[in-house]
């Protein structure tokens, strides 16, 4: 940009809105199953509050706080879950609390998931028991606590602001969402998630007409691609390790490309174990290829944001380096697309921070060139 005078101006730098809410801190499990071992649970509060702290040393950053509760209806969650989910979300986490009050000694209470996966003919009388959790579970990642409803309701809500950001005519935006939620399905939880953020973030940018999910998280977001996989209108895309070797191990194939009224909708990379920064940006130009290619015209990006792609990730079996992040944010970037960055997975807590922030950076000078 240039002056009258001939002068070279430097422009105004864009300030990016970035949302949290510290209630995520409630929910807090103290240990989850893996293959029937007991160990430590890794989705934990300071997940979130690294990035916060790394995020906020970005003199661009403008930190907003929630909305309050009554700003978004319950109602807004049945455009991606069925109503059954939710009610079972929130009566699982007031019975939790009921029976921290009965046996304080027990506290704290969460309840994981015993009968999974359900099939059609158990349906019926287990809807009808007080031991209904396996019909809305396909793992048993995801307890439920006093507080967890709240938690990712709260999450939830972080996700569905930053896309009113978007809509008002913010052209980027970051939400520290946590618990994540891309594996949850329109009526099941699992890996860590309750609520599908980003696919509630998407069902709301709808109304800037057709528009993308791009999921970076290691493992394949099962659930954004079963919520989507029959609309023509949100083009779903994830890049992530091959589900032959990793978790989730039944989604994330690339011959799944959409339902019959979407077919090309819906696209998955896989990667093969040990991925390394030529690799993934290989991938990437794929993704990339495809969001300029997609008809009708993408007005709007939602990406969903793990960092546990990360060579340091106690989850992953990838070699990415620090800063291909920032390479992978100005890649995407220069697609010139309104983006909502919505927080999914990563668990190398000394690691979260520090990727997010230069995964920001790359975005963000796109976006202020």
């Amino acid at each position: 940009m240039r002056s009258r005078m001939g002068k070279k101006v430097k422009q105004k730098t864009i300030s990016v809105p970035v949302l949290y809410d510290q209630q995520h801190r409630l929910h807090a499990p103290l240990y989850e199953y893996d293959r029937g071992l007991k160990t430590p649970y890794q989705e934990v509060p300071p997940r979130a509050d690294h990035v916060l702290v790394a995020l906020q040393e970005l003199d661009w950053v403008k930190v907003l706080p929630p909305l309050k509760e009554e700003t978004m209806n319950v109602e807004e969650l049945f455009a991606v879950h069925d109503p059954a989910l939710i009610n079972h979300l929130r009566e699982s986490s007031d019975l939790a609390g009921l029976q921290e009050l009965d046996h304080p000694h027990l506290a704290p209470v969460y309840h994981y998931p015993w009968i999974f996966p359900v099939r059609n003919e158990m349906m019926r009388g287990l809807l009808g028991s007080e031991e209904k959790s396996g019909c809305f579970a396909f793992d048993t990642y995801s307890p439920i606590g006093k507080h967890t409803w709240s938690a990712v309701l709260g999450s939830a809500r972080l996700a569905w602001q930053g896309a009113g950001l978007i809509l008002a005519g913010e052209k980027l935006v970051y939400a520290i969402c946590r618990p994540p939620g891309h594996h949850a399905g329109p009526d099941c939880i699992g890996g860590y998630c309750y609520l599908n953020n980003a696919s509630l973030a998407a069902s709301r940018l709808l109304a800037l007409g057709p528009g993308a999910i791009v999921d970076i998280d290691y493992h394949h977001g099962n659930g954004t691609q079963e919520i989507f996989w029959n609309n023509p209108n949100v083009l779903t895309i994830s890049i992530h390790a091959d589900p032959a070797d990793e978790y989730p191990y039944f989604s994330g194939f690339a011959e799944e490309t959409g339902g019959e009224d979407a077919k090309g909708a819906n696209i998955n990379i896989p990667l093969s174990k040990n991925c390394m920064d030529a690799d993934y940006l290989q991938g990437l130009e794929l993704a990339m290829n495809a969001l300029k290619n997609f008809t009708p015209h993408i007005s709007w990006l939602v990406l969903s944001a793990g960092f546990d792609t990360s060579m340091e990730d106690p989850t992953c079996f990838f070699q990415l380096s620090d800063p291909v992040y920032e390479e992978i944010g100005r890649r995407i970037g220069s697609l010139g697309i309104p983006t909502l960055v919505v927080q999914e997975g990563g668990y190398a807590l000394n690691k979260n921070g520090e990727l997010a922030a230069r995964l920001l950076q790359g975005l963000h000078a796109k976006a202020d060139e």
